[in-house]
């Protein structure tokens, strides 16, 4: 049991290192592909001026990271980005090339730390929420298939009892129906046996039917 739970700690704290180097990761190839590409137009725009080439490369470089520090700070609309370029290119010429450089090394710096930083960070305290967690939502899901399953058994067994109250009703219903019996005659209710006996007629009527004034039976109707 101890194993098993060494094990999963083992897991958890791995696949949290896996999460935050993917994200770090996603964060450095956005970095150089948008370094990359302004530095390439850095290049060219100091090249077809006359300017100092690596000047250009540098802080052609570092304009991404002005434009991640408008989203972190939710001002990321249009007007905010061309108001930052046009302050950025101003300020740029005034910003010796060597300033440029070392704040590109510190850029480079913080991502080797938090990659440093995500290796050895103690995470004792997420492998537990994650733990916890994990626990919570085992014995919640065992408590919410018990509850779904006494429900369902709590439905099916009002289903059935409806039924068979439905049932009985209906039994009752057709049971009651069979035996009320109506003279075709008269229509006065008469039981079953007469109504068989008779012909379908009550007593009185069989008789007006079948006998005459004499007192005579006939076997024709209305003879």
């Amino acid at each position: 049991m101890e194993v098993d739970n060494e094990q999963n700690k083992t897991k958890i704290k791995n696949d949290l290192i896996a999460k935050d180097l993917n994200d770090l990761l996603k964060a450095l190839i956005i970095f150089l592909l948008a370094g990359g590409l302004c530095g390439y137009i850095g290049y060219i725009y100091s090249k077809d001026n006359n300017l100092n080439v690596t000047h250009g490369i540098i802080f052609g470089i570092l304009f991404p990271l002005g434009v991640s520090l408008l989203e972190l700070i939710n001002c990321n609309n249009f007007f905010c980005f061309i108001l930052y370029t046009i302050v950025y290119l101003a300020v740029v010429d005034f910003i010796p090339t060597f300033v440029g450089i070392i704040i590109l090394l510190l850029v480079i710096g913080m991502f080797i730390i938090d990659f440093i930083y995500i290796e050895k960070q103690d995470r004792t305290k997420e492998i537990e929420e994650h733990l916890n967690y994990n626990k919570g939502t085992s014995t919640n899901t065992f408590d919410n298939n018990k509850y779904f399953e006494e429900e369902s058994i709590g439905k099916y067994n009002s289903t059935k009892v409806e039924g068979s109250l439905t049932d009985n009703s209906e039994k009752d219903y057709y049971k009651q129906e069979a035996e009320e019996f109506e003279c075709e005659v008269c229509f006065k209710k008469i039981s079953e046996e007469e109504y068989e006996l008779y012909d379908g007629m009550c007593e009185d009527c069989f008789m007006d039917v079948h006998i005459d004034n004499d007192g005579n039976y006939h076997d024709e109707e209305l003879f």
